[in-house]
């Protein structure tokens, strides 16, 4: 999988782009708005058509699809912190989020008890960077799946000794992290998505 960090065409997929606006929505309407205009540029120049034929739609579930043009192999995913947005394409379904590092106090009650023992092993220096990671895992994961996080301690996402993270229980998945700072700001983005989804593009 690879990562842009401007508006361009992948090379192939699954790709996911984090993007720094100039814009800081303090409603969720706002951050919709954003999520929305963003993804609807990157599908304009990733599928080389006009914006104005980009039309995105929501299933019952709220995960979002590509409405017009119809392309049956193409899934996307998109998530908004602050003024930093991550757009996520995919051959199959994917799920893409970002989290502020710092944003707050740990929620240990919220997570799986394997998750909660890893956190308490992480130096104190790291593991606000790396409760962002695996929350935005989780997340990417609910959004894959389609399901959201109504039940955040029933599914573990542990990360591997080589660095990369996983879904426990589900080997078939591959979960893609990054760390991004922009000024003063640290994120941590995560996408989940079908280990068999890379494809060249359209």
């Amino acid at each position: 999988m690879q990562w842009l960090d401007q508006i361009e065409r992948a090379a192939s997929l699954p790709a996911a782009w984090l993007i720094a606006t100039d814009q800081m929505p303090r409603t969720r309407p706002e951050r919709s708005a954003l999520r929305h205009a963003t993804s609807a540029v990157i599908l304009s120049e990733h599928l080389a058509l006009p914006l104005a034929g980009i039309r995105l739609g929501h299933e019952p579930s709220g995960r979002p699809f590509l409405a017009s043009p119809c392309v049956a192999s193409l899934h996307f995913s998109h998530a908004t912190r602050d003024g930093m947005v991550l757009v996520a394409l995919a051959a199959t379904p994917v799920g893409a989020d970002i989290e502020r590092v710092g944003a707050g106090p740990i929620p240990y009650a919220a997570l799986h008890r394997a998750e909660q023992i890893w956190l308490c092993q992480v130096p104190e220096p790291e593991r606000d960077l790396a409760f962002a990671t695996l929350w935005a895992a989780k997340e990417a994961h609910g959004k894959w799946a389609g399901t959201g996080l109504p039940e955040t301690d029933r599914i573990a996402v542990m990360p591997g000794r080589d660095g990369s993270w996983h879904v426990a229980g589900e080997a078939g998945l591959c979960v893609r992290a990054r760390a991004i700072t922009v000024g003063d700001r640290r994120y941590a983005a995560a996408v989940v998505f079908a280990g068999a989804t890379v494809s060249a593009t359209l």
